[in-house]
């Protein structure tokens, strides 16, 4: 997930891109006008890139649809949550909202969201794992506009390989451990150039689910509840802690600070970063660096890197909606071919539909992302998660109890286990 930092809500900010202003919320309850035009409220989280593209977009659509207005509000992502569900248990949503995969389980099980006509076919469109969370008793309730994948690419500086005598990037998980030691960089006690980061707050558990899928078992078990006794789940968890506390290619120094691991990778302060590919376009725009690669991260085993995805950003209508009809009609542009691939190319993201990223055009004019587009029909749906911010905060914060010695790993899988499962109780 891109954005992973939730603050405590303390008051809700928004920003209008349209000629009514910030006043009180705009909801569901917007008919046609007296003249008969139509207009329809959409929400977004706010993020320069996303948001310009989806100005481009709704000005596209408007000019072809002259009897529609969109009002087009943006939201802090860190209120943006709390916000959509505001207005949802107001009966006063939007017509269109954006939401996180993750996200939109919670309303479809309340009924909120209108279902996507046709979605049997629909859905044939797009990968598994944007689909997930958007899918409800095999029927689609949103569009997904990105493949939210942290898994399966690394950046890394070829430089600092060849200083090593290291031609080409790790083939292997036993290689990668190699030259992870080998490009670790150490003055006394401290690491100056780590040599394999991980240890972000998606990456920490987006690494660990996929190790255990990549041994060809599962983290779920019955009823909701994940399963993390296995075997499996502490040989990938073992793995995981011996870089920090007996490899040392890197440690928790950074862990929950303001920056990015990205952005200490374009500063040289790590050689591999296991990143997602949404972190290259900063390195290229931010930092104004060009000697970096984004290379493949080898399995675990010997089988294909198959790994767990959130379902990402996708547009989906409100059922209270009385523009049902329009809503639809403009999430369905949106989704086009020739415009989402805008969208995706814009904002540096992943596609979600597989024309798009089996598209020629688009991989050779997004070449970076090479090593996440070969790899899309891997990845599946992390599955039901209640409470996303809280699942990944179980796991983060007793790997760094293991890695920091405080813990040993039996004990703090089973932690985990006990903790997100209660919580998975508590959201039936």
């Amino acid at each position: 997930m891109r954005f992973s930092k939730i603050l405590l809500i303390i008051t809700v900010v928004c920003v209008v891109f349209a000629a009514a202003g910030c006043g009180g919320p705009s909801g569901s309850g917007t008919t046609a006008d007296s003249q008969g035009k139509v207009k329809l409220v959409f929400w977004s989280h706010q993020e320069d890139a996303i948001v310009n593209a989806y100005k481009k977009l709704i000005s596209k659509y408007q000019d072809s649809h002259p009897d529609v207005t969109i009002e087009y509000q943006t939201f802090p992502y860190d209120v943006y949550n709390q916000k959509l569900k505001a207005s949802f248990s107001a009966k006063q949503p939007p017509d269109v909202a954006e939401f996180f995969g993750t996200w939109v389980p919670e309303y479809t099980k309340n009924n909120a969201l209108v279902e996507i006509p046709d979605s049997e076919n629909v859905k044939k469109a797009y990968y598994d794992a944007p689909l997930g969370g958007y899918m409800r008793d095999n029927k689609l309730y949103g569009l997904p506009m990105e493949y939210n994948i942290e898994n399966g690419g690394m950046l890394i500086h070829p430089q600092m390989l060849r200083d090593k005598g290291l031609d080409q990037p790790p083939s292997t998980w036993t290689e990668l451990v190699d030259y992870a030691k080998k490009l670790t960089v150490r003055e006394g006690n401290v690491i100056k150039v780590k040599g394999f980061d991980f240890v972000s707050s998606d990456n920490i558990t987006f690494t660990f689910l996929s190790l255990i899928l990549q041994q060809g078992a599962s983290f779920w078990g019955d009823d909701g509840h994940v399963n993390f006794s296995t075997p499996e789940a502490q040989k990938a968890m073992s793995a995981l802690v011996s870089l920090v506390a007996d490899d040392k290619v890197t440690d928790l120094t950074a862990f929950g600070g303001e920056l990015d691991t990205s952005d200490y990778f374009y500063r040289g302060n790590s050689a591999m970063t296991y990143r997602g590919p949404w972190t290259i376009s900063a390195g290229i725009n931010n930092y104004k660096v060009s000697d970096f690669e984004y290379v493949p991260v080898p399995s675990f085993t010997d089988s294909e890197p198959v790994f767990a995805a959130e379902s990402g950003w996708g547009l989906a209508v409100a059922k209270q909606s009385k523009q049902q009809e329009a809503a639809l009609d403009f999430i369905r542009f949106v989704s086009e071919k020739d415009n989402l691939e805008a969208w995706n190319t814009d904002t540096f993201t992943v596609p979600a539909k597989k024309e798009i990223a089996e598209d020629p055009a688009f991989q050779s004019s997004n070449p970076y992302m090479k090593t996440s587009l070969k790899i899309l029909p891997l990845g599946q749906w992390i599955g039901p998660v209640a409470d996303r911010d809280y699942f990944f905060k179980q796991v983060n914060d007793n790997f760094q109890l293991m890695a920091s010695g405080q813990l040993g790993v039996e004990d703090g899988l089973a932690n985990i286990e006990k903790a997100i499962n209660s919580s998975q109780d508590q959201h039936k």
